[in-house]
């Protein structure tokens, strides 16, 4: 992927602050956040570009974003001081010019709100839930003005180093686990038209269905199973069966869950399987069973996750049995 913007440094920060041994230069995973404005021009100067306010505000009358300025005032060949230029164009425009937003200033802010949500900073939620309107908002205009629904939603992705994706079906997800089930479904229905993944909100459609008309959502579910048949996707297989556990859906377990075995084709997916089915047993109460499936994922830890897994394993032959005489 090729990220604008902000987002490959925004990524690099990010992965900075999981793993400091990371291989990095300062510059790049620095958080120009907290450096002040003074610190900034000063860097700029050693750069060999002299502003003060005044005059960086007559630039950003000229130009249309941050990017355009960095190009405006870097002539010169050197990549990593025309980034560097940019880095700090970028945070001074951010501060003294919020009224003159560009893509990537917004989606820097989402980024940045996201993490922070994602770090446990629950109050930035309201704030997180205006940026989402505005991202939707952004992508109607796009499709208002003759623009393509999922082009469009790529382009802008490429300013976020999120996968937006990922992050949205989570945010829904979790909303529908708050029970905040209006809201939910305005996000779904607004973000649908643009993701690329349809199955996967299909599925958070059909817990919103569920919550309502418990047929329908069943209908709705057995769709999705048919479908991952059709064309198999283990991991949202695996999400289904999580939901069917939650809403105790014994027949749709089973049906799903005998695809999931045929699909297995690592340690890791292995892994994964026997997981799900722990907790399946757990929330039935049959310590036994669980006990058992806890045994063989223990057994299992000194695998390769990459490692492949013949179809008649017999890990996969234990828990096939095990399930289906679990629902018998």
């Amino acid at each position: 992927m090729t990220y604008q913007g902000r987002a490959l440094y925004n990524l690099l920060q990010m992965n900075f602050k999981q793993n400091p041994a990371m291989d990095a230069e300062a510059w790049q995973v620095e958080n120009y956040r907290e450096l002040s404005q003074e610190e900034l021009f000063q860097r700029l100067e050693k750069l060999e570009i002299f502003l003060s306010e005044e005059n960086f505000l007559l630039y950003v009358d000229e130009c249309d974003s941050p990017e355009d300025l960095a190009d405006c005032l870097y002539l010169e060949e050197d990549f990593e001081k025309h980034e560097q230029v940019y880095l700090c164009v970028f945070e001074l425009w951010r501060r003294l010019a919020p009224h003159k937003q560009s893509l990537s200033l917004f989606v820097d802010e989402l980024d940045h709100l996201i993490e922070r949500y994602e770090e446990g900073e629950l109050e930035v939620e309201e704030d997180l839930q205006v940026a989402l309107t505005s991202f939707q908002s952004i992508l109607d205009d796009n499709i208002d003005e003759g623009g393509e629904a999922k082009e469009g939603y790529h382009f802008f992705s490429a300013f976020s180093c999120h996968d937006l994706e990922v992050f949205i079906y989570e945010y829904i997800s979790h909303q529908i686990d708050a029970e905040n089930d209006l809201y939910a479904s305005e996000l779904l229905d607004g973000f649908y038209p643009y993701i690329d993944n349809e199955r996967w909100f299909d599925l958070l459609r059909a817990r919103l269905v569920t919550a309502t008309n418990l047929e329908e959502g069943r209908v709705m579910v057995d769709r999705l199973i048919t479908s991952l048949k059709e064309e198999p996707e283990l991991y949202l297989l695996f999400e289904v069966l999580h939901y069917l556990i939650h809403i105790e859906d014994t027949e749709q377990f089973q049906m799903a869950y005998l695809q999931a075995l045929d699909a297995i084709e690592t340690q890791e997916d292995l892994r994964e399987l026997l997981t799900l089915t722990a907790e399946y047993f757990n929330a039935s109460e049959k310590e036994k069973e669980e006990t058992l499936v806890n045994e063989i994922l223990e057994k299992q830890k000194g695998c390769d996750l990459q490692e492949s897994v013949a179809k008649d394993a017999e890990p996969l032959q234990v828990l096939k049995e095990l399930v289906t005489l679990s629902l018998a």
